[in-house]
C-alpha cells in the first residue's frame, strides 16, 4: 500500500519568508554579569518574526519537476477518509501522485539551521498513498442517489475544494476495482460497489500481512508500533499478521466499511481487558471446603504445650491439695439458705 523511496530533507515554505533571525553574537567573558543580564533581557523582550516554514522529508519522486509542465508540487488540505477532518496532502507530477503528510510533534523542540533557530520543532514526513482511499468516501456518498455519475460530479466538496485534484490522479485508472463502470473511454460513469470494495480491501490487507511477515515485524503488544525485528515475531501466526494489517488498512477507510471488512474476512474481534477489572462472578463461600483436617493439628499442639511444665509447676503438682479451696471461691457469691 505504501511505497518506500529515499526521502530528502526539504524546508517547505507556504508564503514569502521573513529575513532569518540571526543568533546573538557571543559576548566576551570580561564583561560584567550586570551588563550581560541587561542585554539578554532586552533581546528577549524584542518581538521576533519567524518565517512561515517547516522541516519536511519529501520523496525524491515528488521533487522531480518536468520543465515542459507548468504544474508544481502543491500542499493542500483534504478530507481524511476515516476521520472526515482536514488533513494535509501533497500533490506532485501534475497531480498524478498523492502523498500523505504525517506530522511528528514533541514539546520543547526546535531546529538549528545555519545561524538561525526554527522555533517550530515539528517534523513532516511524506508517504505515498493510493488515491482510491481518498475517492472511496465520495463514491460511497454518491451511492445514496443510486445513479451512475461522472467523476467530476462525484468528487465535489465545498469545504475542501482542492479535492478536484483527485480526478487527475493515476489511481483513477483503477476505479473499476471499487466501482461499477459504464460508458466509453471518452465518457465514463461510476457507481459505488460494496462487493468490489470489500474484495479490493481484502487484497490490500493480505498483501500488507505478507510484507509484515517477510520483514519479521513484531505485531504483538506495544512493540509493534516500533516496527523492530525481534525473535518474538517468529512466533506470530498468519492470523496475527492479518489482524494487524487489517488495523493499518482501517486507518484509511470509514468506520462502517471497516466493520463490513471485518465480517467479510471473518476476523475475530479482540476484547482487551481493563486493568483492575473485577471478576465476573464472586466465589461462593459455601462451596469452599477444607481439603485437610486442621482441628487434629490444633489438638496436637495443645497437648504438646501442656506437656511442657516449668520447675515451679512441677513442685506445685506434688503438693497435696485435698481440703484446699481455690482462690476463685473467695470471690464467688454466697449460696442463699
Amino acid at each position: 500500500m505504501l511505497d518506500r523511496h529515499e526521502p530528502r530533507c526539504h524546508r517547505a515554505e507556504t508564503r514569502p519568508t521573513f529575513p532569518p533571525r540571526e543568533m546573538p553574537p557571543r559576548k566576551s567573558s570580561r564583561q560584567t554579569s550586570k551588563e550581560t543580564t541587561n542585554e539578554d533581557v532586552q533581546s528577549l523582550q524584542q518581538p521576533h518574526k519567524e518565517a512561515d516554514q517547516w522541516i519536511c522529508f519529501i520523496n525524491n519522486t515528488a521533487l522531480e519537476i518536468d520543465p515542459n509542465d507548468d504544474t508544481k508540487t502543491v500542499f493542500c488540505k483534504l478530507r481524511h477518509p476515516k476521520t472526515e477532518r482536514g488533513a494535509m496532502f501533497l500533490f506532485a507530477n501534475g497531480d498524478k501522485d498523492v502523498f500523505e503528510v504525517a506530522v511528528f510533534a514533541e514539546s520543547c523542540r526546535s531546529w538549528l539551521i545555519d545561524n538561525t533557530v526554527q522555533q517550530d520543532g515539528r517534523l513532516h514526513v511524506t508517504t505515498p498513498i493510493d488515491s482510491l482511499f481518498l475517492l472511496l468516501p465520495y463514491l460511497k456518498k454518491a451511492k445514496e442517489g443510486g445513479m451512475f455519475m461522472t467523476l467530476d460530479q462525484i468528487v465535489c466538496d465545498s469545504d475542501y475544494p482542492e479535492c478536484s485534484r483527485l480526478v487527475a490522479t493515476s489511481g483513477t485508472s483503477e476505479l473499476n476495482q471499487i466501482a461499477d463502470v459504464k460508458g466509453s473511454d471518452d465518457l465514463q460513469v461510476y457507481r459505488y460497489s460494496e462487493e468490489k470494495v470489500l474484495s479490493w480491501l481484502q487484497s490490500k490487507t493480505e498483501r500488507m500481512a505478507d510484507k509484515l511477515s517477510e520483514r519479521g515485524i513484531c505485531v504483538s503488544g506495544a512493540q509493534s508500533s516500533t516496527y523492530v525485528r525481534t525473535k518474538r515475531a517468529m512466533t506470530a501466526s498468519h492470523d496475527d499478521y492479518i489482524r494487524y494489517a487489517y488495523g493499518m488498512v482501517c486507518d484509511y477507510i470509514p468506520s462502517d466499511v471497516a466493520s463490513q471488512l471485518r465480517e467479510h474476512m471473518k476476523i475475530p474481534e479482540v476484547v482487551e481487558k481493563k486493568e483492575n477489572e473485577p471478576p465476573n462472578k464472586k466465589a461462593k463461600l459455601g462451596d469452599i471446603t477444607p481439603t485437610e483436617d486442621y482441628s487434629q493439628e490444633k489438638s496436637d499442639t495443645k497437648s504438646a504445650k501442656a506437656g511442657k511444665l516449668t520447675a515451679g509447676q512441677k513442685k506445685l503438682s506434688k503438693v497435696d491439695k485435698s481440703g484446699m479451696k481455690s482462690l476463685a471461691s473467695f470471690f464467688s457469691p454466697k449460696a442463699k439458705s
